[in-house]
């Protein structure tokens, strides 16, 4: 993330424009089927719900590869797992029922696929679950998902592997995050923080990280700036000003406020897909990995 230590004079006299207002009218739900995917349908419904937007559930599978298998099975395994698939559809279309949507299962490439059906649905939103721990304290979030969330144009809300949730009915949020350093690539997710709040009438909580000695007040008053009059929320936002490290300090903020939901600005360069080894060892890497609620980012 683009998490600067700023000064006044970096931010002075820059029309900080929040009041974008956001439509989320098309919101796509990227599912492997598995219980990390399960744990994000939640939150996809909610947003839908509270946007009245309409929900794609796509689901890409490659060809069915039988290493261990004789030749002539072959055809039978397939059949079975074309079973599975069309058992899996009819639920998750028995779960989605409560709003618009449309089921896409096809074979392919998982980002190649999506990738057209972002263009070709016009997707505001991507929703998707990242998978559990491998190793000791090392949580990954699998390749495609990986590969989803670095290239993906769109503003993309992942629900890693330490997220609870309740029920499949259960998503509420109460208490949002935004953390910011008031460069315009975090800027660029004002607006969702401030929709999200004032949809889901929850806690607005804007956060700024100063990693070198600064202006406490000043942020303080930058960030109260940040909402714009007549925005419609529910109660006046919390403003928490923070030195030390960004990425540990979203995370400390996050859960002593119990924080439902972080939202976060980056830029191309923080999801580079030419720089894999470095992403993984990024403050953003570890955040959407390693936070207890989902974490929404949105490239500028």
């Amino acid at each position: 993330m683009a998490l600067k230590p700023m000064t006044q004079e970096r931010y002075s006299g820059r029309v900080l424009d929040t009041t974008s207002q956001i439509g989320l009218k098309n919101v796509l739900f990227a599912t492997d089927l598995s219980p990390a995917a399960d744990k994000a349908l939640p939150y996809a419904l909610e947003i839908a719900h509270r946007y009245s937007a309409t929900l794609f559930a796509v689901h890409i599978f490659g060809v069915p590869v039988y290493p261990y298998a004789a030749a002539a099975d072959w055809p039978k395994l397939a059949e079975e797992d074309e079973g599975i698939r069309l058992k899996a559809k009819l639920a998750l279309h028995a779960l989605l029922r409560a709003v618009p949507h449309e089921m896409i299962f096809e074979s392919g490439n998982a980002w190649e696929s999506i990738s057209r059906i972002i263009a070709e649905k016009q997707i505001d939103m991507l929703v998707l679950g990242t998978r559990g721990r491998t190793g000791i304290e090392k949580a990954l979030m699998g390749s495609v998902a990986e590969e989803i969330f670095r290239q993906s144009v769109c503003p993309v809300l992942t629900v890693g592997p330490h997220v609870t949730v309740k029920s499949r009915n259960a998503a509420q949020l109460s208490h949002i995050l935004y953390a910011t350093d008031f460069s315009s690539e975090s800027l660029a997710a004002a607006p969702y923080a401030i929709s999200l709040a004032r949809e889901h009438r929850a806690q607005l909580v804007l956060l700024n990280c100063m990693e070198e000695s600064g202006d406490v007040q000043s942020m303080l008053h930058t960030l109260r700036e940040l909402v714009p009059f007549g925005a419609d929320l529910r109660c006046e936002p919390t403003c928490v000003v923070e030195r030390g490290p960004h990425g540990e300090k979203i995370m400390e903020v996050a859960e002593s406020h119990g924080a439902d939901m972080i939202v976060l600005g980056v830029s191309a360069a923080d999801r580079d897909v030419s720089k894999k080894a470095h992403f993984q060892s990024s403050s953003l890497y570890k955040i959407v990995t390693q936070a207890i609620c989902p974490v929404l980012t949105v490239r500028a």
